[in-house]
């Protein structure tokens, strides 16, 4: 999927990678490829971002989706959901690119911004 796809109501959350962000609310948005489901979050930030479509056009968003599996697997902890979706904001954090502990491929994490 590209980075730029609108996904409903929502875009890929690499479009706003390494800015700083408060999550307010953190929703399943699970991608379907050919009969193969990839678990993945949709989060609303409270801030809002200027994000360029593939239509050139600059829009205001504040909803952001990701299947990268370790953001997917935090964002999915229950009770950080549940705070965060009872009104207990998450923030700011930015998402980081850290390199793999076992020299596997980089990977993505939340970090405190």
């Amino acid at each position: 999927m590209s980075q730029f796809d609108q996904v409903s109501d929502s875009v890929s959350l690499k479009m706003i990678e390494g800015k700083s962000f408060t999550i307010v609310k953190i929703e399943d948005s699970n991608y379907e490829q050919n009969g193969d489901v990839t678990k993945g979050v949709k989060i609303t930030t409270k801030e809002m971002f200027d994000v360029v479509g593939e239509d050139n056009q600059t829009k205001q968003l504040n909803k952001f989706h990701t299947t990268r599996k370790t953001l997917v697997n935090k964002l999915n902890d229950e009770k950080l959901r549940t705070a965060v979706n009872g009104g207990q904001a998450l923030g700011p954090v930015k998402c980081e690119k850290v390199p793999s502990k076992s020299g596997g491929n980089p990977y993505f994490v939340l970090v405190d911004a």
